[in-house]
């Protein structure tokens, strides 16, 4: 089960929305969802999730379905990203030591002023559970 969490770590200008939730290893049939607050200002706005995962995570890779929603429009964006989490030399491509924090751009999307965004997140792995992902999170900033 998917439970609530702690705010990015890093945020820098521009972010307008930064939110991780935890995880207890990843169903396939969790799905993290982000209700953003309505935008102050129209624009391009950029999307990335964020992972956080310990050495447990048995793969080199996870591919995983961001589907986005703007509201009160309702149009839907579904993206699928597949992303490298190890190199060739079994090094972690993520910053960290014990745990690594990767962070992966998904896209860029016009929003007025007054559209909020829901955002899910979800794997696509063949396995049902996934052991060692720790918290999942999205990030969007305005370009």
């Amino acid at each position: 089960m998917i439970a609530a969490g702690t705010a990015f770590a890093a945020c820098t200008g521009g972010t307008v929305y930064a939110h991780y939730k935890h995880t207890r290893g990843w169903e396939r049939t969790d799905t993290a969802v982000f209700a953003l607050p309505p935008m102050e200002v129209s624009g391009t706005y950029s999307t990335a999730v964020g992972l956080r995962i310990n050495a447990d995570y048995p793969f080199a890779d996870i591919c995983i379905i961001v589907d986005q929603q703007a509201l009160p429009g309702g149009t839907t964006r579904s993206d699928t990203l597949n992303c490298r989490l190890i190199d060739s030399r079994n090094r972690a491509l993520g910053n960290g030591l014990n745990n690594f924090q990767y962070e992966f751009h998904v896209g860029d999307r016009r929003l007025r002023k007054g559209d909020s965004l829901r955002v899910a997140v979800r794997h696509y792995m063949k396995r049902e559970t996934l052991p060692g992902i720790e918290d999942i999170g999205v990030k969007v900033t305005r370009r």
